[in-house]
């Protein structure tokens, strides 16, 4: 189900995960990751905190948890995933693939307004990296230097789209 609630398959690691220590240093993660995206957005942070005391409560209900988890997040499409692990087994919340977050196009719209050529030559690149499979190191060295000289700050600003390693 795109973008919606599987109530079948994967779903969360909550109740079914073997390890305490496992648990506890995966929900530790995500959290770390919640606060490093938001932590300068103290009202998302408390609405969360508020969410998962709900949720832990059980005041909300799952589908509603999920609801307002989807909304928060809407555009980060790795948290509103990450908070699977949250979900009871059997629980799985879906983001449609193919819509890229909001901040990835503004990013490329100030790539474009910036330069167009350098824009051009950013878009080749990525294009690249999705067609060839292309490493992550290889991608950041290519994007490096299309922005290093004129353009530092976009590449400060693209280095944060990149998957945590």
């Amino acid at each position: 189900m795109a973008g919606g609630v599987a109530a079948e398959g994967g779903g969360g690691g909550g109740e079914g995960s073997t390890s305490s220590e496992a648990t506890i240093n995966a929900a530790e993660r995500y959290m770390k990751e919640v606060m490093e995206t938001f932590g300068d957005q103290e009202e998302k942070l408390v609405m969360f905190r508020e969410i998962m005391n709900d949720f832990r409560t059980e005041r909300t209900d799952i589908a509603g948890v999920v609801g307002r988890v989807k909304e928060l997040f809407k555009g980060h499409n790795n948290l509103i995933e990450g908070f699977n692990f949250f979900l009871p087994k059997g629980y799985e919340i879906t983001v449609d693939k193919h819509q890229p977050p909001p901040e990835t196009l503004e990013f490329i719209r100030l790539v474009k307004e910036r330069d167009e050529s350098v824009y051009r030559r950013f878009m080749d690149v990525i294009f690249r990296y999705q067609r060839e499979h292309m490493d992550l190191i290889k991608l950041c060295r290519e994007v490096g230097a299309l922005f290093s000289e004129d353009y530092p700050d976009l590449f400060v600003k693209f280095i944060r789209f990149l998957p945590p390693t």
